[in-house]
């Protein structure tokens, strides 16, 4: 299962299933769906999805950084 959110903290719990995407403003010209189609067929061909789209979003260093401490 892949959860495509413009809100990285809807799939935070299950990072690896999560696909960012840019938030869609009305804007005609707006091509982020092509690419979110383009990279659903790369993953399709992929025999680990997680894995694969760990690697390809980089969002484990999302998860690996902590914050300065005050």
């Amino acid at each position: 299962m892949i959860i495509v959110d413009n809100y990285i903290h809807s799939f935070g719990f299950n990072i690896e299933n999560g696909i960012p995407i840019l938030e869609f403003r009305g804007d005609k010209n707006d091509t982020e769906l092509l690419y979110l189609a383009d990279y659903l067929i790369k993953l399709s061909f992929e025999k680990n999805i997680k894995d694969a789209n760990i690697k390809y979003t980089k969002l484990d260093i999302l998860t690996n950084l902590s914050l300065p401490k005050i």
